[in-house]
């Protein structure tokens, strides 16, 4: 689903930045020579490892040369002033993260664009205006901005939540919001992500799993005894 994304890239208004992904497949051809591409084999499991989902995050955002990272899942289209609104964000507050709001579609347009509604983000609305400071947990990752510093500051996504399915991004936000870092929702950035099922028939049962680790580690925050550094980037 990675054309979606090359074809939304190349319509930004904001066209200094680099492109990293990070991938099980080895390559992926681009045609527009003025993308700086970066393309990483995605990493190995561990024994007991449900997915690497989280090595990859961290893989990508050690790469990163730049002090903003826009994160992107796959088969995901966005607004041409996406990156331009992520960077703004970022140039009034260093250590804020942004989410945007997005919804899933089962059906593609001639240009693309993701059509025909089937399951709406319940974080959209609009009655605390279009921007406005949210709790870690509402941080969103399948789109969003965090500034290169705050994943260094925070050693990344703690990789033990491979074990399991999804969460981890959620516990380093909580790690940050421990650290000083603020969270935001920007409701004018809505992107557009193609619906599809489960990953495989036991992801819920996974996701138990990863749940429980975060119940434990919420409580080791609250505590102090949770590391706010778990080492995986530098």
């Amino acid at each position: 689903m990675l054309p979606i994304i090359e074809k939304c890239l190349k319509r930004q208004d904001f066209q200094d930045f680099e492109w990293i992904i990070v991938s099980p497949f080895h390559k992926w051809r681009t045609y527009d020579p003025n993308f700086r591409l970066i393309q990483l084999t995605e990493p190995k499991k561990n024994p007991g490892d449900f997915y690497t989902l989280n090595k990859a995050w961290n893989k990508g955002f050690q790469e990163a040369k730049g002090e903003l990272i826009i994160n992107i899942q796959d088969g995901i289209w966005f607004p041409p002033d996406m990156l331009s609104r992520f960077w703004a964000h970022y140039q009034n507050n260093p250590k804020g993260l942004v989410t945007a709001v997005g919804h899933h579609y089962d059906q593609e347009d001639q240009y693309g664009k993701p059509t025909n509604m089937v399951w709406q983000d319940p974080r959209a609305r609009l009655d605390l205006g279009s921007f406005y400071e949210v709790a870690p947990s509402e941080m969103e990752m399948a789109v969003c901005s965090v500034p290169k510093q705050a994943v260094i500051d925070c050693g990344g996504i703690d990789e033990d939540y491979d074990k399991g399915a999804a969460v981890g991004e959620k516990e380093m936000c909580w790690r940050l919001d421990k650290l000083g870092y603020k969270f935001y929702i920007d409701q004018l950035i809505e992107y557009r992500a193609i619906h599809h099922p489960r990953l495989s028939a036991d992801w819920d049962e996974k996701y138990k799993i990863s749940s429980a680790l975060f119940v434990d580690h919420m409580k080791q925050l609250q505590l102090g005894q949770r590391t706010l550094n778990v080492g995986y980037v530098k």
